[in-house]
């Protein structure tokens, strides 16, 4: 698959499952690359596409847990030692952001603070902020969860992406999520194996009928499930025929086309009739 996507570059929690990595994925778009999230293996996710922090424009959490965040301090460590004179890299969050990232990263390494970073915050009320110089807009609205979290919309040209980050049940998971290209959602656990603040299959359900998405990734996948497919069908069933799109339970390297494209979708077997 080529041109602007999303890919899944970890679908799993912080827990030890091979090829199951923590929450991160690489957005691609006319050139530019924006990393959401940036949970431990991010790295070798990266140098696995021949990519490093040269190759990125923006970074951009839903929320700062260390499943989501673990990988930014050895990116942002090689950022200020590879940037050269390449623009800087922009850091986006939600309010307060820059503090807390700043007060980490001068514990750690008061260096960190000398890399070229621009930062933008952005509230959890729906309003659009454009990602610097790359051409997507991105919305955010208050996810069911701790540590500021916030479920993204990212906007491009003729396309559209939602992603839940961590969250339970909420109204910010619908409005985010309204007739999307794709809607990137977490599943973390059977529906007989619930986790506080966070999605099983029934309650995804529900967000997919109501919002009506074109196409559906399933991540933060816990070891409860032995497959991905076994969660897409989990929530294949729990949906009945209330929705006709596209459902993929994801895995670590995943790539979703922009726009979505049936001709496209990776494992067609999956989609629902």
């Amino acid at each position: 698959m080529s041109g602007d996507s999303w890919r899944v570059l970890g679908s799993g929690t912080l827990e030890f499952l091979p090829g199951r990595n923590p929450s991160a994925h690489l957005l691609t778009v006319a050139g530019h690359r924006v990393l959401v999230d940036t949970g431990p293996g991010t790295i070798p996710a990266l140098a696995g596409l021949q990519l490093t922090t040269r190759d990125l424009a923006a970074i951009v959490h839903s929320h700062l847990h260390l499943d989501h965040l673990g990988d930014l301090f050895a990116l942002w460590f090689h950022h200020r030692i590879a940037r050269g004179d390449r623009a800087p890299l922009l850091f986006a969050g939600a309010p307060g952001h820059e503090a807390r990232l700043r007060r980490v990263a001068d514990a750690l390494d008061p260096k960190l603070l000398l890399a070229p970073i621009d930062y933008l915050e952005q509230p959890p009320d729906g309003s659009g902020r454009v990602l610097g110089d790359v051409p997507i807009t991105a919305r955010a609205w208050p996810a069911a969860h701790t540590q500021s979290p916030r479920v993204l919309r990212f906007e491009g040209a003729g396309w559209t992406v939602a992603y839940s980050g961590d969250s339970g049940p909420c109204a910010g998971l619908v409005e985010a999520a309204r007739g999307v290209d794709w809607l990137v959602i977490e599943c973390s656990t059977p529906d007989d194996a619930p986790r506080l603040r966070h999605l099983t299959p029934s309650q995804v359900a529900e967000v997919v009928v109501q919002a009506q998405p074109k196409g559906v990734a399933l991540v933060h996948l816990s070891p409860l499930w032995a497959h991905p497919v076994d969660a897409a069908d989990a929530v294949r069933s729990a949906v009945g025929g209330r929705w006709g799109g596209t459902l993929l339970g994801a895995y670590d390297g995943l790539e979703l086309p922009l726009p979505y494209s049936h001709s496209m979708v990776p494992g067609g077997l999956l989609e629902m009739s």
